[in-house]
C-alpha cells in the first residue's frame, strides 16, 4: 500500500543529540486500524552499504542468484531490494556455520551475542573467509520495520496514520551507522511516497468496556514509545466516544523537559480533560529520576486500581524501561500485599496472562 507524507515535524528542533520526528502519512487505501496497532514500513538498503558489501565479498553485483518468493536476480539487486544487510540474524550466522564450517557460535546465545549491533559488513570483515554468493544464499529476506501508530482513525480519519520515530545514528567500529527505516523517512518531505502496510496488535488494546471490571488504564512510556498512547488518549477523550470512562494515567519519561517533551501541548489539553499525567525527565537534575521511579512515589493511588483490574500498558525499551518498571511492580506487590518475592513474580505474570499488563517492548 502507498502512503503520501503529509506532513514530517522535527519534534526536538532544539536538542543537539536527538531527532525525534512525528510524521504524518495519507494512505492509497482505507486502513481499519485501532489504537496499539503496528504499521509496517519498507524500504531498501542504501547503495553505499552495498556497494561496500559486494567489495567485501569480491562480487561484481552482476552475478545472478534465486531469491525465494522473487526469482533470479542480480546480486546487486537483491542486496539492495530483498535481503537483510543492515542487521545480523542468528538464522543467517547458523547457516554460514553450517555453509562454511565454521566452529564459532556454539549455540543460538551465542549467535545473539555475536550478532547484536552488528551488519553484515562487520561479519565480512571479521571473518575475510566468506565470499561469493554462497554467503547471499544465507541471508535473511530484507523485512520491514514496525512501528507503533500513534493516531486513533476515528479522530483521524481511516486515511490518515501517524508514527513517532527516532533518527537512529552512531559511530561503531570506524563506521557511521543509520537506522535503514529512520533514516529514510528523515529524509522525507510533503507529498513524497511510502511503501507501508498494517500489522493488527492483538495484545495491546485499550479496555473492552463491557468485557472488562475496569476500564482504568495506566500507560508507561518513554522516549518514542509514546507514539501507542497519543492514539490511545486521542480515542479516550475524543468528543465522539462519550462513554463514562474510569481514569487514564501516562508516566512519560525522557532526558529534558525543555528539549524533548513530546507532545507537550496535546498532553497537557488532555490533562484538562483528565488525564493523569506524571513525568520523569532523568537529566534535569542531579539525581537520575525515571518513570519507574514516579510509579513508585504513585503507588498509593495505583495499587487499588490495579486490584480493581486495571489494565497497565508499558511502551519502550525491553532493557532501558520495561527491566525497571517490572522491578518497582514487583516492589509493590510484595509491599502492597505482604508477598514474598516469589509470590510477587507469580502475580505479575498472571496479570501478564490476563492481559491486565500489555507490553510493546523492543
Amino acid at each position: 500500500m502507498q502512503a503520501e507524507v503529509r506532513f514530517n515535524q522535527l519534534l526536538t528542533s532544539n536538542h543537539p543529540d536527538k531527532s525525534i520526528y512525528h510524521l504524518g502519512l495519507k494512505t492509497t487505501q482505507p486502513l481499519n486500524y485501532q489504537p496499539g496497532d503496528w504499521l509496517m514500513v519498507f524500504v531498501e538498503n542504501p547503495p553505499s552499504l552495498v556497494d561496500a558489501v559486494l567489495a567485501a565479498l569480491h562480487l561484481t553485483g552482476q552475478e545472478t542468484l534465486t531469491v525465494k518468493r522473487v526469482g533470479e536476480v542480480t546480486v546487486a539487486e537483491a542486496l539492495q531490494s530483498h535481503l537483510e544487510i543492515r542487521l545480523l540474524a542468528p538464522a543467517t550466522l547458523n547457516k554460514l556455520k553450517r555453509s562454511f564450517q565454521l566452529s564459532d557460535w556454539p549455540d543460538r546465545q551465542a549467535m545473539m551475542d555475536y550478532a547484536d549491533g552488528k551488519d553484515l559488513l562487520d561479519l565480512l570483515s571479521d571473518y575475510p573467509l566468506l565470499t561469493g554468493t554462497a554467503v547471499c544464499d544465507c541471508l535473511t529476506p530484507l523485512a520491514p520495520r514496525y512501528y507503533s501508530i500513534a493516531s486513533c482513525k476515528e479522530v483521524v480519519g481511516e486515511h490518515r496514520v501517524d508514527l513517532v520515530y527516532r533518527q537512529v545514528g552512531y559511530q561503531q567500529r570506524g563506521r557511521w551507522r543509520q537506522g535503514l527505516v529512520t533514516t529514510t523517512l528523515s529524509q522525507k518531505n510533503e507529498g513524497d511516497w511510502l511503501e507501508v502496510a498494517l500489522s493488527p496488535n492483538r495484545s495491546f488494546k485499550l479496555p473492552d468496556s463491557e468485557a472488562s471490571k475496569s476500564s482504568d488504564i495506566i500507560m508507561v512510556a518513554a522516549g518514542t514509545g509514546i507514539a501507542p498512547f497519543i492514539g490511545f488518549c486521542q480515542h479516550w477523550f475524543a468528543a465522539s466516544n462519550p462513554v463514562k470512562k474510569g481514569q487514564a494515567w501516562l508516566f512519560f519519561g525522557e532526558t529534558h523537559q525543555s528539549k524533548s517533551f513530546l507532545f507537550e501541548s496535546q498532553l497537557q489539553q488532555w490533562v484538562q480533560q483528565g488525564l493523569q499525567l506524571r513525568t520523569a525527565f532523568s537529566q534535569d537534575q542531579a539525581e537520575k529520576v525515571y518513570v519507574q521511579d514516579r510509579l513508585w512515589q504513585e503507588r498509593a493511588a495505583l495499587w487499588p486500581m490495579l486490584m480493581k483490574g486495571a489494565h497497565l500498558y508499558v511502551c519502550g525499551s525491553q532493557k532501558k524501561l520495561w527491566q525497571g518498571v517490572e522491578k518497582t511492580l514487583l516492589a509493590m506487590i510484595v509491599e502492597q500485599q505482604g508477598a514474598s518475592f516469589e509470590e510477587a513474580e507469580a502475580t505479575l505474570r498472571f496479570w501478564k496472562k490476563a492481559g491486565q499488563v500489555q507490553l510493546d517492548v523492543y
